[in-house]
């Protein structure tokens, strides 16, 4: 819990009342590798910081996983529109390898978001983020060519291809895995 801690405090600066009154509320979880946070249909109950490991967000589509998103350390997890609304989600959240979590519920979320400014503070900047990785996500796969966006996650996330299987970075750049095979290919030489 401390490097989440630690990140939260160097953004927000909440007073000790407020850390403590988070850290009475925090649970951690273990996902194991392959094991559910959320399955579509279900209604986002909590909410995560992921301490260690990572997740992958995917769309079930007629039967093929769809790649929505990876996340790692220090990162933010749940579908956030069924989160907000309390209606059924429409995407799973599964660990890609052993996944340590922090874990809020809803009440206590919204008790911290209604009684303290500073977790009011952290809520916005986390749904600024959220509106605009979402929205510079979608851009990309509308105007970026495929070559395109797999050279730009190279840039952002140069480790991706150690901790993602590629059928799972192929399905996120909405190419084939023959083809990322092809593009990998052509970056080493």
């Amino acid at each position: 819990m401390h490097r989440i801690l630690y990140n939260i405090d160097r953004i927000i600066h909440p007073s000790p009342e407020d850390k403590a009154a988070f850290e009475n509320i925090i649970r951690q979880r273990t996902l194991q590798k392959n094991e559910y946070f959320l399955r579509e249909g279900e209604v986002c109950q909590k909410i995560a910081f992921i301490e260690k490991g990572s997740v992958r967000l995917y769309y079930d589509v007629e039967g093929k996983e769809i790649c929505k998103d990876f996340l790692f350390e220090n990162a933010l997890i749940g579908s956030f529109a069924s989160f907000l609304s309390q209606m059924p989600s429409g995407v799973n959240i599964a660990a890609m390898e052993e996944t340590l979590l922090l874990e809020l519920e809803y009440q206590d979320v919204m008790h911290l978001f209604a009684t303290y400014s500073s977790w009011q503070k952290l809520g916005h900047i986390i749904v600024q983020d959220q509106f605009v990785r979402a929205e510079c996500r979608e851009a990309s796969l509308l105007k970026d060519p495929p070559e395109v966006r797999y050279k730009n996650l190279i840039e952002e996330h140069p480790k991706v291809f150690k901790r993602v299987p590629l059928q799972y970075i192929a399905s996120y750049l909405s190419i084939t895995p023959e083809t990322l095979s092809r593009y990998r290919s052509k970056s080493k030489r």
